[in-house]
């Protein structure tokens, strides 16, 4: 079985209309957000064995909380493919993934990620996946598993959860 963690950055900061897309930062609640979401994934026992992340500053900051809240030691990488990826993209990256990762989280943007949640899960035994539909907010998670032993046959798993921090707190 494989595990996909599709996570989108946390809230950005818009004090600065002029400073371009991929400098946004996170603002206060994307900063907390970003830390409940990588705590949730430690108390579910979702660690990831790695991070695929989007080189945007909101992302990187979205990634490093998640790492620190999950007091984990996992490889994190940035991949200029994933900056505002479009669903194909974050297929491609996913089926790509080595097979030796059980539990891949990837930290993108929408809205690719919403886009790609649903096309990557076909079983919703979560009863969520209308919900992706209608949204996908800042630093919400959707957890996708496959019945596969192989990242490259990853193309239509089930909807397992989905969750948001608002829905968290």
């Amino acid at each position: 079985m494989k595990r996909l963690l599709l996570l989108r950055h946390g809230k950005s900061d818009w004090n600065n209309p002029d400073q371009p897309d991929n400098e946004r930062p996170l603002n206060d609640r994307g900063q907390r957000a970003a830390a409940l979401m990588g705590a949730y994934l430690r108390q579910r026992g979702l660690t990831p064995d790695l991070i695929l992340s989007s080189p945007a500053v909101r992302t990187r900051e979205t990634a490093q909380r998640v790492l620190t809240a999950l007091h984990a030691d996992v490889p994190l990488e940035f991949r200029a493919e994933l900056y505002l990826a479009d669903p194909k993209t974050i297929a491609d990256v996913v089926r790509a993934a080595p097979d030796e990762v059980a539990t891949l989280l990837l930290i993108g943007h929408n809205p690719g990620m919403q886009i790609a949640a649903l096309k990557l899960s076909a079983g919703d035994p979560a009863g969520r996946r209308d919900e992706i539909g209608d949204r996908f907010p800042t630093a919400a998670l959707a957890v996708i598993e496959f019945d596969t032993k192989s990242w490259a046959k990853a193309k239509a798993g089930d909807l397992v959860a989905f969750d948001s921090p608002k829905a968290l707190v």
